[in-house]
């Protein structure tokens, strides 16, 4: 594998498109709102791709046949557990890889899940879901200040390349309870029209639905301003997959999705 320049982003758009699902995360890396890195088989003509956000997602797609670099690939997670490298999680195009994934997850260093893409029914949200939180609850704009009070295993900062892109580009809600920040939705990836959603709920809050109300405050700020909300989840997950349901979000399409742990 060959790590592309920074300088080279541009050629992986035009191949990038024929992937048929949610890639939002890899436009950030190419575009450079988020950190990454991307691998080729070849400079100058590649045909294979590997792309890792900074966030720890990634995505294998093109040609599945260069055995040179379906090799390099395989050494790679097979030295995951280097310093420096984290728990990722992959998803590749078209199913050709599929056989090459399998190789890697028969030797226990990959475990096969499933990611489920939705789409939004703009009605159906209307039509189930109120703008009314709990008295006991408050619905503000996240700020710098309570950005920095998030913590969990998916928060805004992990999805930006600095604080500077963040605050600029992040828009989200977070509901306060207890003068702290219990439930936040918040924006992973803009592009065009579509706005990506991320939520984080502190742990001593959740089953409270929060999360529901703090998304409602982001998915309203879609609406207000012509943007379309973009939900997407390992299928494993199913208080993620159950949330995206209540809030109108209907299930488009499910596909492999690989963990490989450090």
């Amino acid at each position: 594998m060959i790590e592309l320049n920074e300088n080279r982003y541009n050629i992986v758009f035009e191949p990038l498109r024929q992937v048929d699902f949610n890639t939002l995360f890899i436009r950030s890396v190419l575009v450079g709102d988020a950190g990454g890195k991307i691998f080729v088989d070849a400079v100058d003509e590649p045909k294979s791709y590997y792309i890792v956000h900074d966030c720890g997602m990634s995505l294998l797609f093109g040609a599945a046949d260069n055995e040179q670099f379906n090799q390099a690939l395989s050494d790679y997670f097979l030295q995951k557990n280097e310093p420096g490298k984290k728990d990722e999680w992959l998803q590749s195009f078209p199913r050709a890889w599929d056989q090459v994934m399998e190789k890697i997850t028969s030797t226990g260093r990959a475990i096969r899940y499933n990611r489920l893409n939705f789409s939004f029914d703009k009605s159906d949200y209307q039509k189930n879901n109120s703008h009314i939180a709990p008295a006991d609850y408050s619905v503000v704009r996240t700020t710098p200040k309570i950005y920095s009070a998030i913590n969990g295993s998916i928060i805004p900062q992990a999805y930006w390349r600095d604080q500077d892109i963040l605050f600029k580009k992040c828009v989200s809600f977070t509901v306060m309870a207890d003068q702290e920040p219990a439930s936040t939705a918040f924006t992973a990836n803009l592009h065009d029209d579509k706005l990506e959603l991320g939520i984080e709920t502190q742990e001593k809050y959740r089953g409270k639905g929060l999360a529901r109300i703090a998304c409602m405050a982001l998915i309203n700020y879609c609406l207000e301003n012509s943007l379309e909300p973009i939900w997407t989840c390992r299928l494993e997950n199913t208080a993620s997959a159950n949330l995206a349901k209540r809030l109108g979000f209907r299930e488009t399409m499910r596909a492999p999705y690989y963990h490989i742990p450090v």
